[in-house]
């Protein structure tokens, strides 16, 4: 469905467009055009301003480059920020408890928050865990991607203590009663993260103790459990933005899934529990900030209104386990839907949203025996997620390929005047993960798709 970027300049040399009359080593791409080019430059590029199909093709070109592009910067900011992994081994002195981090139970996970000179800027998660046999073994040889959680590397306990009084269950229930924070203040947290450790607790405390520790990429703020529970006990204006954000997490839920599948790995547990959420901004709070949330109604909502979507993050199990089955991944993904849209306090629209019929429709799907392709699901939710609308399919009489060709043209065209509007080619760290995976869906897919899955479910939604 999602072309990848060829290594080479897309738009060069291309059969829409005439060849430049001067010799190619001495013109410059589109890639490096700015306001400021010379006139004899822009000339070249687009070989004449006589043909206004020439121009605004290549502008739509130099478009969905730039947005490509950018899209890719930010995933690969996102998976590799700070030190890329290398043959050097990791010593527990490299990651330092951030200070005044307290531990926080992740569904029956137990998480504190970390900082590393080798990952600058970056706020990792440290997942204690019980003995040595829960210890992960790193991943290296498999492509990272946003939705897999990445397990940067592990320590075994390094002192065996025969009569050892700090149990896994009391540093769970220490967790328990010391990580609740207040909630999010209006004003936030404008100070940064210190790299000063814990000085109650370190890593080689941890080790000391007896439990393995495993650092791991993203840091986890909740559960898709938690997630439900916490929008079931708040009443929303309108159920549809529930509905909406369902398919925002389960959309990466998906994509996740595709991609171990895909590499022959062994899949996620999906079980709403082991599904994890993190906010990964990290720029609009520091570590010691209120994103672990206090359990109070709505916390896991007011994390969503105040920082936007979250990242979902799996976590693929034991790698001497086999790939799970394709059915078996289709039919964990069926009872997530279903359990995601289990009935909710307070009073329901009287019209099902846009975005229930269609998970219902795709449950239905994903029960029978031939189901979808996951390359399918996916399509599936982003067309709901950001179109095009089954309005748009019952007011034109074109073909609706090349309709949904300029529809796409116009919304990549309207998405760079809202980046630049926002201002966050200079400031990404504002992007929400949404506006991320939007920019993501409308420059990389094809028409031909959006017109399959669209049309599909024009029939079954109208």
């Amino acid at each position: 469905m999602m072309a990848s970027i060829p290594d080479t300049f897309i738009y060069e040399d291309t059969e829409d467009f005439k060849p430049a009359k001067r010799s190619p080593a001495s013109l410059p791409t589109l890639s490096q055009l700015s306001f400021d080019t010379p006139d004899e430059h822009l000339a070249c590029i687009f070989d004449n301003f006589e043909d206004q199909s020439v121009v605004s093709g290549r502008i739509q070109h130099c478009q969905q480059f730039f947005l490509r592009s950018m899209a890719q910067g930010i995933e690969d900011r996102r998976i590799l920020q700070g030190k890329e992994r290398d043959s050097d081994p990791y010593e527990p002195e490299d990651f330092l408890l951030c200070e005044g981090g307290k531990p926080k139970m992740i569904g029956d996970k137990t998480y504190y928050s970390l900082q590393s000179p080798k990952f600058p800027g970056r706020v990792l998660g440290l997942r204690v865990c019980k003995g040595t046999k829960q210890a992960p073994s790193a991943r290296n040889n498999e492509p990272l991607h946003a939705n897999v959680q990445d397990v940067i590397t592990y320590f075994q306990p390094s002192i065996n203590r025969e009569n050892e009084t700090t149990t896994m269950q009391d540093l769970s229930s220490s967790a328990e009663s010391d990580c609740r924070a207040p909630n999010p203040s209006d004003g936030g947290n404008t100070g940064k993260a210190s790299y000063c450790p814990s000085t109650t607790l370190t890593v080689k405390s941890l080790l000391q103790r007896g439990h393995c520790v495993t650092v791991e990429r993203d840091l986890p703020h909740a559960t898709l459990e938690d997630f439900v529970q916490d929008s079931c006990s708040v009443q929303h204006r309108e159920c549809q933005d529930y509905d909406r954000q369902v398919c925002v997490l389960l959309l990466q839920v998906v994509m996740a899934s595709h991609h171990l599948y895909s590499n022959c790995a062994a899949a996620a547990e999906l079980r709403p529990r082991e599904i994890l959420l993190a906010w990964p901004s990290r720029e609009r709070y520091n570590s010691g900030d209120v994103l672990e949330g206090d359990g109070q109604r709505g916390w896991v909502q007011e994390l969503w209104r105040k920082y936007g979507s979250p990242c979902v993050l799996v976590t693929p199990q034991s790698a001497v386990l086999a790939p799970q089955p394709l059915t078996s991944i289709k039919c964990q993904m069926g009872a997530l839907i279903q359990f995601c849209l289990r009935p909710q306090e307070g009073p329901r629209e009287p019209t099902l949203s846009i975005f229930r019929r269609g998970l219902l429709h795709l449950t239905s799907l994903l029960q029978s025996e031939t189901g979808p392709q996951m390359t399918d699901i996916m399509a599936m939710l982003q067309v709901l997620l950001w179109g095009p609308r089954v309005s748009f399919f019952n007011n034109t009489g074109s073909s609706l390929v090349t309709a949904v060709q300029n529809w796409l043209t116009v919304k990549q065209a309207l998405l760079v005047m809202k980046l630049a509007e926002a201002r966050l080619i200079q400031d990404q760290s504002s992007l929400d993960w949404e506006d991320y995976m939007c920019l993501k869906y409308l420059p990389f897919t094809d028409s031909e798709t959006v017109v399959g899955v669209a049309t599909h479910l024009c029939n079954i939604l109208s």
